[in-house]
């Protein structure tokens, strides 16, 4: 996992980067969009995320030396570079033709740009999810990374000259997307890689496109607060949900960024990895989730007092007065952040136990509170608050229901859950995902 490792911090290092030079190149105003822009691109990619999931967990499968993963003699197995080109064809279309619906709730100016941008770069990216995904498989780690790492590289140089040269809104739409060609240049000069992509799923077609679209649909729940948050706060301000407050939206959407990122940016890349441990670990979910969820807990809340003492300061030295928020706001903030965290951590556990429903279920549950308490009454740093404290809450409450009816330790339990939800049952003999 060293290779892992590093590539978050590098990808982790790169985020930030990006975020700062575009809030020093760029105006508010306009900078706001692109955060709202950038929001939505990341946002669709970790629905696709999916992909990369469900491709990971069928290769490995397929490449475990038991026989019991085999599937009958005779059966073609599916290819899921094959299945991914047909997914970047659908998700092309459906943005490109959906453009007017959404683009002016994001950018202003420049439409038909970024409507291309976002389905042409969304369509690359399900290529990726699924190389991804296959490198995972086949456990090339070093290759992995080496994908992630050249995702934010090819974001990061362009970033650079855009804000030496002061490029506008438009470059910055590039920059978004731009990382999306990474597997190709991976391809084209990884042998290894390229034989990768040839693998095959463990399961034909007509069973790997419902697993895939399972997986896509509980991706896409968790992505809309994990990396789209800023885009509804952009939405929300735009449409007078509320009242504004003396912060202004952009202020609220780059701390929003900025205090998920140190817990959300290392969990989601290790997460799959979190998912096997659960799935390895002796005794009930429960008691094997009491040590991570206080470690979790405990880091929330220093990093919130933190936040609150010094977080304005650092806004202050480093963006513009427009990014100020208070020391309260960007506690709460980093709370929020915090039971995101947890969340994603319990419904880790959940679909180690075989409740796929339960974690699709969860993450809903979220999402649509959250965005109810963002539409609502009040200032927007207090809904914004609000919203990613009582929404994750509730859907960590809603987890460890479930859990708390598991039978600890019992395969049978697991293997008739994973029927139940049409899922392979769970086994600690598949390769970890990244």
């Amino acid at each position: 996992m060293k290779w892992l490792t590093l590539a978050t911090i590098v990808a982790a290092a790169g985020s930030f980067a990006i975020l700062f030079l575009s809030a020093w190149g760029l105006g508010t105003d306009v900078n706001l969009q692109f955060v709202a822009y950038w929001g939505l691109f990341f946002a669709m990619t970790g629905v696709l995320g999916g992909l990369m999931q469900e491709t990971t967990r069928a290769v490995g499968s397929s490449l475990r030396p038991d026989s019991a993963a085999a599937p009958p003699p005779g059966t073609v197995r599916a290819r899921p570079l094959t299945v991914a080109a047909g997914v970047a064809a659908v998700t092309f279309a459906l943005f490109a033709l959906s453009g007017p619906l959404w683009v002016d709730l994001v950018v202003h100016d420049g439409h038909v740009l970024a409507v291309l941008l976002m389905a042409g770069g969304l369509a690359m990216y399900a290529m990726q999810a699924a190389v991804s995904g296959v490198l995972s498989g086949a456990q090339l780690w070093g290759q992995y990374a080496s994908l992630i790492i050249l995702d934010i590289v090819t974001r990061v140089v362009p970033a650079a000259l855009a804000w030496w040269f002061g490029w506008g809104l438009g470059a910055w739409l590039w920059i978004t997307v731009i990382g999306t060609v990474s597997w190709l240049l991976l391809a084209a000069v990884s042998p290894a890689t390229r034989r990768a992509m040839t693998l095959r799923a463990d399961v034909p077609v007509r069973r790997f496109i419902p697993l895939m679209i399972t997986a896509m649909a509980a991706a896409g729940a968790s992505a809309v607060l994990v990396t789209g948050f800023p885009t509804l706060v952009k939405i929300s301000a735009d449409h007078g949900a509320g009242a504004l407050g003396a912060v202004t939206a952009a202020g609220i959407a780059y701390a929003v960024t900025l205090t998920r990122a140190p817990l959300l940016m290392p969990l989601e890349k290790f997460q799959n990895a979190i998912i096997v441990h659960f799935v390895r670990s002796t005794g009930g979910p429960l008691a094997a989730l009491s040590k991570p969820l206080g470690a979790l807990l405990a880091f929330g809340l220093f990093g919130s007092a933190l936040a609150w003492l010094i977080g304005p300061w650092i806004l202050e030295v480093i963006l513009q007065p427009d990014y100020f928020v208070p020391g309260r706001t960007l506690a709460g903030l980093t709370l929020g952040a915090t039971f995101t965290a947890v969340l994603m951590v319990t419904g880790a556990v959940t679909l180690a136990v075989g409740r796929h429903r339960a974690y699709l279920v969860g993450w809903l549950l979220a999402t649509v509170v959250a965005t109810a308490v963002l539409c609502g009454p009040g200032t927007l740093e207090l809904r914004s608050v609000l919203a990613l404290v009582v929404g994750p809450a509730l859907g960590v409450l809603f987890h460890l229901i479930v859990l708390k009816a598991v039978v600890p330790d019992d395969p049978a339990e697991k293997a008739a859950a994973a029927a139940e939800e049409g899922a392979p049952p769970p086994t600690a003999a598949t390769p970890p995902p990244a």
